[in-house]
């Protein structure tokens, strides 16, 4: 994520925290530091995340990051925690598409040369009956032995129809299927940032101070 001065930026729509200060040069054991309260979540709309009509089919380009998808679609990087949270997108090293370099030093990491070349899995291909029927279809995981076995217009017939995948396919086509996100558009966002900030707001509770500040318990004042 984006950590600009935006003031669109991730971090500073998230609620602070006054926290017991751990460091050693504090002052005395009632000194307090202002954090920014990372574990506050939010999650979306069910009812925008339902409209088909408020997201955009988008795919991601090679080495484009979510800042940069952030800025092509609403002109301001520091949103690009918008493009992550409306894809589910948390740990944004395994679940965002590697570029083309990352990529290569990802494989060289993890294979031998040779092992990039190996078979990986099997998977099935389309098979049809003579009238156009589907018997199998395409995209099962399988055994390389597999066939398959059905009475065609009266005639017993077996078939083996696949397609083998390496482990240099399989991790492309891995990284492949990242790419596909969906994009907010744009007339919705103004709703989605209104319900993020109203979800980020605290409610009057014991350590409440304001919408936007909590101060948490000192444990060093707490009697045993």
């Amino acid at each position: 994520m984006t950590y600009s001065g935006s003031p669109n930026s991730y971090f500073r729509q998230l609620p602070d925290l006054d926290y017991p200060s751990l460091e050693n040069d504090r002052n005395s054991i009632y000194d307090y530091k202002l954090v920014k309260n990372i574990f506050k979540r939010a999650v979306m709309r069910d009812d925008i995340f339902d409209s088909v009509t408020a997201f955009t089919k988008y795919s991601v380009q090679d080495d484009e990051r979510p800042d940069q998808v952030a800025y092509n679609f609403y002109q301001d990087s520091g949103l690009d925690w918008v493009v992550l949270t409306t894809n589910n997108i948390i740990h944004v090293r395994d679940e965002w598409p590697m570029g083309s370099q990352d990529f290569l030093t990802y494989l060289n990491a993890k294979y031998t040369e040779q092992e990039l070349s190996n078979i990986h899995h099997y998977e099935t291909k389309i098979v049809r009956d003579s009238f156009g029927r589907l018997i199998q279809p395409e995209g099962l995981t399988v055994p390389e032995n597999h066939s398959i076995t059905f009475l065609d217009n009266g005639t017993s017939r077996t078939v083996s129809r696949l397609t083998s995948f390496t482990f240099l396919e399989h991790e492309t086509n891995l990284n492949d299927a990242k790419r596909t996100i969906n994009i907010l558009r744009q007339e919705y966002l103004n709703l989605f940032l209104e319900d993020f900030e109203n979800i980020m707001e605290y409610k009057p509770s014991n350590q409440f101070v304001s919408a936007n500040l909590k101060k948490t318990e000192n444990p060093r004042l707490i009697s045993p």
